[in-house]
This record gives C-alpha cells, sequence and structure tokens, in this order.
C-alpha cells in the first residue's frame, strides 16, 4: 500500500545547515520540512528562515505513483508528480511544457532519522543548479 511506502516519511524534519550544500542561492538559516499524509496524500509543508531573516511558507501535495497534477497557480511549472524509487526515494518532479525543470529526490537513511532532499534545478539554455538539503527527524 502506497500509505505503508509513505509512513517512513511521515513527520517533522529540522534542516542541518551544516551538512548541506548549496550551489544556488544562499543557504537558509534554518528550515522545516513536514510531510503528512491525509487519505493517500501526501502533503509537504516547509518552513524557511532565509540568511536575510525573510520568512517562506509553502505547502504543496500530490498522491505518489499517482497521476500528474496540474497546477495553475505558478508561472514557473504547469504539472507536478511525485513517485516512489524503491523504498528509501520519494521524488517530485516539477514540470512545464512536458520537460522537468525541478526534481527533488528525497532519500531516507537507513536508520530513518536522516532525509536527505537533493534538488536540481534546470534554466533552459543556462544550467543545472543542485542543492543538497539534509534534514534530521524532529525528536
Amino acid at each position: 500500500m502506497i500509505e505503508d511506502k509513505l509512513a517512513p516519511f511521515l513527520g517533522t524534519w529540522i534542516l542541518d545547515t551544516e551538512e548541506s550544500d548549496f550551489e544556488q542561492g544562499e543557504p537558509p538559516r534554518s528550515a522545516t520540512l513536514k510531510i503528512d499524509e491525509n487519505f493517500g496524500v501526501a502533503v509537504f509543508t516547509m518552513n524557511q528562515v532565509a540568511s536575510d531573516g525573510e520568512v517562506t511558507n509553502d505547502t504543496f501535495e500530490a498522491m505518489p505513483d499517482g497521476p500528474e497534477v496540474r497546477l495553475g497557480k505558478s508561472g514557473l511549472v504547469d504539472a507536478m508528480r511525485l513517485v516512489f524509487q524503491g523504498d528509501r526515494n520519494l521524488i517530485s518532479e516539477a514540470r512545464r511544457g512536458g520537460l522537468t525543470i525541478m526534481k527533488a529526490d528525497r532519500e531516507l537513511s537507513d536508520d530513518g532519522r536522516t532525509l536527505t532532499v537533493t534538488q536540481t534545478v534546470h534554466l533552459v539554455d543556462v544550467a543545472s543548479y543542485t542543492n543538497v538539503s539534509v534534514y534530521r527527524r524532529a525528536q
């Protein structure tokens, strides 16, 4: 069942800024990622304090291994999908015009206490950037 595969990812995760590595942008001062499940749908809530103190809160939801979700509110992307790759990786792809422009691979450690998010952004005709965010499970 999808819920069983999603269960190890659920909870609140706190960014370990010392272990994270950012190619694009300044690393945040702090960040949390909360992953909940609502009737088989994964709900991601991100809260971040930027290096300049600006607070950003964002949320999105998608069904793992479900159909691509059409998005209307963002001008950057028009669709998103969320898929499992094995038992330890939960991958989201944000797409525009059928092309993946952002991929986030959330990899769970063997002990389930660390979530490494490798986010790659593809800027068409420019370059690709990868940010690696290491999160620790909140106690």
